[in-house]
Order: C-alpha cells, then structure tokens, then sequence
C-alpha cells in the first residue's frame, strides 16, 4: 500500500518563506524550478498568483510530468492582500492546494505578514513569496 506523504520536506504545513532574487527573471525561473519539483517529485497541486502578469511564462516554464498534480495559475490584478488571500484559502478548500505561491507582493508589515503565517496554519498550506532584492546603488 502507497504511503500518504503529509509533509513536503522544505514546504512545511503552516509556513511562509520569503524567497529573493537579484531581478525579476531570476525571480521567474527560481518559481518554476520549485514548482516543477513539487508537482513531479511530489504530486501535488501548486497555486501561483502573479501581481507582475508572469504566469504564462511560468507555465512555459514548469514540466509538470505528473499524472495527478496540476498547477493553477492567477494573474492577480488587484494588489490588495486580503483579496489574494481569500482566493488561496477557496483554492486550498475546493481542491486541495498544498503550496501556494505569490509572485510580486509588495513588501508587507508586520500585520500583512501576520495574516499570511495565518492563512498558512488555517489551510495546512505552505506560502512561498518570491520577491526580487532591489539592491541600492551607493554613491
């Protein structure tokens, strides 16, 4: 008998990771490789919401070889916190998100934060946040 796997090993339940790149297609590419592996190695289905308008580039991206998981992709206009997370939380419900991914969040406080540790302990979901580290020039 198959053994169910309940823990993503580096995607725990209940977590989120900030994940930085130098600019936005690094920031891309770095997306689809950690979506490629959960989808293959661990079949299961990723959320990806996109603030920059990036997912078909992702989805040209991923090499979803898996028979079972799926890759649900948002190009998320509206920029307001809240409104992203309640459409993760009915993702997470209505089929079974265990990995959610947002592309181009603002950098939030500590309440916008708060409330992203939340929706990951509510929804036994790991949140990665993949932003891109603006370095300024010094003169």
């Amino acid at each position: 008998m198959a053994e169910i796997i309940k823990h993503i090993p580096g995607f725990e339940n209940g977590s989120v990771q900030y994940v930085s790149a130098a600019d936005d297609v690094s920031a891309l590419f770095l997306a689809a490789q950690m979506v490629s592996d959960i989808l293959n190695k661990w079949n299961t289905n990723v959320a990806f919401f996109s603030l920059t308008g990036r997912c078909d580039a992702l989805q040209g991206l991923v090499k979803n070889e898996s028979p079972v998981a799926k890759l649900f992709t948002v190009n998320q206009k509206n920029p307001n916190l809240q409104v992203i997370l309640r459409k993760a939380e009915g993702m997470a419900h209505r089929i079974f998100v265990r990995v959610i991914f947002i592309e181009g969040l603002p950098e939030q406080d500590a309440i916008g934060k708060r409330r992203l540790e939340l929706l990951a302990q509510s929804t036994h979901t790991s949140i990665v946040v993949v932003e891109k580290h603006c370095e300024e020039e010094v003169l």
